[in-house]
């Protein structure tokens, strides 16, 4: 129809908004940045500043889906090589820089045993991919309490790029649809394209807002970083960018309201938003659907909108910054904390001083100079082999970190082999050693295991995670015997196994292990983090029916992390604890077959391995009172027991904190994996303690 096509002028005109010079989303960038810094520096009036991400993704749909199409509508065409090639001259140089500058740093301020998680990051992030690995990590118990990446913000730079991977085939196919039939590319009538993407962002919005409201709700953690969970706000940028010709004849009046109700709506989330609301979801409605009211606003060129601040010099040189100082805000924090512990507040605004300057001096010349390079500004596939070579660097900065912690590896291992070193552990100590006064080992010359591979000292017994319900089992000691006897409880539990193994195979007993992350065995209303835990509830339900059905059941024993789970309600109340223990065991005992519960062990709360690598010679730095790792543990489990008959406890913790001070390596043996399980090593060493109590309940084959 001759009235969709429209002239050149009236075609840019329908985007125009969206590629001319915005000041306003110049601010709102910088409303976004340092939001995120904020957030980071752990201000504690700006708890939700980690919606500052949110914003940044709609601004980002809004923005380049109006430069494609601007393009498109133009020409009927644009050159996919030509967008990426733009994509890795403006965003690769900064981010390639950051990448290989922490990889520096980590080398030459963290301990070795950082230095293969961080590479692997940095690969990661140099492919656009660290969301996904965080994702993967997120739903990792044992990973749980490991120090933030100083590069886990990378991971909103991927969940960008993997949606600009496939939001530009969609706009060449609308393309194509509309102008297959002509036989030269030309002018595209803009209100047909508008109709089509409408629906193609339709299509990809409301699938990606429900899924995330639902995976948000049944797994938070990995929600939080999947691309799935977020594309639906690049979406909604993308939808403004869109409409932009609706948006203009809106009342000013109205963009007004529209655009000031929009910065109370982002304000708001920075406020009321914090940790303890599972997010995305719903939640991220209020800062995403606020952000779009001010750049719609915008559009509209509400002369007393938000602009009018947002616009403000100081605002806009933020703004102009907040690409480089999004790269460059965590690092110093995330490295200064781990290498000096809390930085404090002084500290804290020389970090925010230096990430503001090397942002600056980034822009400047990193991102200008490499965006206006002529030598890339030609054909794109110079741009294209410019990025692949960056991203490259930035995957070899990450490959040689990890590369230098196995060269240390291996060598520290052939070293160890030729000397034949003996292991001692737990055997070193006497029968009772804190009544012998046992002098906790000073200086270690070499541990076992290295603390650079500590965390993977642990049993590799398939386990159920949180969200889930299914019943897992792990076959140990003899096969064929009649005498049955089952581990079950979460991975406190599971870290006995190596000891537990043992012993079954020396008694002839068939030991199966049923674990699931932080979830105790126990009967009752059971939460985690204020949150009716109700996957722990039924996977104790069907271990009950499944235990309850077996003929051969000659022993169970139990073990739980103190702080896994609790009784609604009941606010870490021994007794009502206690009580859920009893109710699940009872069943056992009543049948006659005993329960056997270790008490729960001491947590420093510090990574043991981390702190054994930077203090080698000073193993005291690392030795944790125990009063503050041991005393309220396991309490619940030891009254259960107490008022139960049938029902035995193992208290082992004096041979794992042996003094007043709880150390980290005992008989050259390293005590932790991480801050609160013990490695497969050092309870190999306490099998000979750990089998006394059990031979006496279940005999030998």
């Amino acid at each position: 129809m001759a009235g969709d096509l429209l002239s050149p002028a009236t075609r840019t005109e329908d985007v125009v908004r969206t590629s001319s010079f915005r000041p306003d989303i110049q601010g709102l960038r910088a409303v976004a940045v340092v939001a995120v810094l904020l957030y980071h520096l752990e201000v504690p009036f700006v708890p939700g500043g980690f919606v500052g991400v949110d914003v940044f993704f709609v601004i980002s749909g809004f923005l380049i889906t109006g430069l494609l199409l601007r393009q498109l509508i133009d020409t009927g065409r644009f050159s996919l090589t030509g967008f990426y090639a733009r994509r890795a001259r403006r965003l690769l140089p900064a981010a390639t820089l950051v990448l290989v500058a922490t990889a520096a740093l980590t080398a030459a301020l963290l301990p070795v045993t950082r230095w293969a998680s961080i590479g692997r990051d940095t690969v990661a992030s140099a492919f656009y991919v660290q969301n996904w690995r965080l994702a993967e990590d997120s739903v990792d118990y044992l990973t749980s309490d490991a120090a933030p990446s100083p590069l886990q913000h990378y991971w909103s730079l991927g969940v960008e790029e993997q949606f600009y991977l496939a939001w530009p085939l969609v706009l060449v196919a609308a393309g194509w649809l509309l102008t297959r039939k002509k036989r030269h590319p030309g002018p595209i009538a803009g209100a047909g394209l508008r109709r089509l993407l409408m629906l193609a962002l339709a299509l990809v919005l409301l699938p990606s807002l429900a899924w995330s409201i639902h995976y948000t709700a049944a797994e938070p953690g990995p929600a939080y970083f999947t691309s799935t969970t977020r594309f639906w706000q690049l979406a909604l940028g993308a939808l403004l960018a869109v409409t932009v010709t609706q948006l203009e004849r809106v009342p000013e009046r109205v963009a007004t309201i529209a655009g000031w109700a929009g910065m109370a709506g982002i304000l708001g989330s920075l406020v009321f938003i914090d940790g303890s609301v599972p997010y995305p979801g719903a939640a991220a409605l209020l800062p995403s659907v606020a952000s779009a009211l001010v750049i719609a606003s915008g559009v509209r060129r509400a002369e007393r909108g938000p602009g009018l601040v947002l616009g403000t010099r100081p605002m806009t040189f933020l703004g102009d910054i907040s690409y480089s100082l999004y790269l460059w805000h965590w690092p110093p924090i995330a490295l200064a904390t781990a290498r000096f512990g809390d930085p404090g507040q002084e500290v804290s605004i020389a970090i925010t001083g230096l990430s503001i300057g090397l942002a600056y001096l980034t822009h400047r010349f990193v991102e200008k100079p490499f965006t206006g390079w002529r030598a890339l500004g030609g054909a794109a596939r110079h741009g294209i082999c410019a990025g692949v070579v960056l991203m490259v660097v930035g995957g070899i900065a990450g490959s040689l970190l990890v590369h230098a912690v196995r060269v240390e590896v291996e060598e520290a291992e052939s070293a160890r082999h030729r000397a034949g070193t003996v292991l001692h552990g737990a055997m070193t100590l006497p029968m009772a050693p804190r009544t012998a006064g046992h002098e906790p080992q000073g200086t270690a010359e070499e541990v076992t295991p290295m603390p650079v591979v500590a965390a993977k000292d642990f049993p590799t017994c398939d386990s159920a995670k949180i969200s889930e319900t299914r019943i897992t089992s792990c076959e140990y000691g003899d096969a064929a015997s009649d005498r049955h006897v089952a581990l079950v409880g979460d991975s406190h539990a599971k870290q006995w196994i190596p000891a537990l193994d043992r012993i079954a195979r020396d008694r002839g007993w068939r030991l199966t292990a049923y674990i699931h992350d932080a979830c105790p065995f126990a009967t009752g209303e059971l939460e985690r983090k204020g949150r009716l835990y109700t996957t722990c509830m039924e996977w104790n339900a069907r271990m009950q029916d499944l235990l309850g059905d077996d003929g051969q059941l000659s022993m169970v024993i139990t073990s739980s992390y103190t702080m896994a789970a609790g009784i609604s309600g009941a606010d870490g109340d021994v007794v009502a604890m206690s009580e859920a223990f009893r109710r699940s065991w009872s069943t056992f005992t009543q049948r006659g077959i005993p329960v056997v519960v270790i008490r729960d062990t001491p947590a420093p709360g510090i990574n043991i391995p981390e702190c054994v690598a930077a203090n080698p010679s000073a193993l005291a730095e690392c030795a944790v009172p125990r009063s503050v790792a041991s005393d309220d543990k396991g309490l619940a489990q030891l009254l259960a027991a107490e008022s139960l008959p049938g029902t035995t406890a193992i208290d082992l913790n004096d041979f794992i904190c042996p003094a007043e001070r709880c150390p980290p390596v005992i008989g050259d043996v390293l005590v932790y994996r991480d801050s609160d399980h013990l490695t497969a090593t050092y309870v190999t060493s306490l099998a000979g303690r750990l089998a006394e109590p059990l031979e006496a309940l279940v005999p030998a084959r």
